[in-house]
């Protein structure tokens, strides 16, 4: 999105891979998971790991770190695992609301984003007119499993 931006203002390919390459360390991509399941099925958690924890509804926040899917925590369920989320987002100094950003969810059913836009108001309310919602596609929706969501944003603050 930021490359089309600048393509559109003018820029040579050139100076757009060079503030693409400028700007990379301050994107972030934290999601909020809805099931241990596809973690299990993908071999990143045990059997058992994965079967106490959807047990207990554990719902893990996880962020691309450098190319890796790291875990940042694990809260029990949907409204946790929302603040939890919001809580991540507020780490990383909040969103750049003049660079490109996006929601996204996994699956058929948008219910558990919309819940999370709900719980998150304080973070959109009066910045941005509208929310750009997209769904994941099935190669990393296949390893988050079906309810998951994601925010992935240029952090305001690096």
């Amino acid at each position: 999105m930021l490359a089309h931006r600048l393509r559109e203002a003018g820029h040579s390919a050139a100076e757009i891979a060079a503030e693409l390459d400028r700007r990379k360390k301050d994107i972030r991509v934290l999601a909020l998971l809805n099931t241990l399941e596809y973690l299990k099925r993908g071999g990143r958690i045990s059997k058992t790991a994965a079967l106490a924890g959807n047990l207990l509804s554990i719902k893990p926040v996880v962020a691309v770190v450098d190319g890796e899917v790291t875990i940042l925590g694990k809260a029990r369920g949907s409204k946790n695992g929302n603040n939890m989320l919001m809580e991540e987002v507020k780490k990383c100094g909040g969103i750049d609301y003049s660079m490109p950003f996006s929601l996204g969810y996994t699956g058929l059913d948008d219910t558990l984003l919309k819940k999370y836009i709900e719980d998150s108001r304080s973070l959109w309310a009066g910045l941005v007119d509208e929310l750009p919602v997209s769904t994941i596609g099935s190669t990393i929706g296949t390893h988050a499993g079906p309810g998951g969501i994601c925010v992935s944003f240029f952090a305001a603050s690096h």
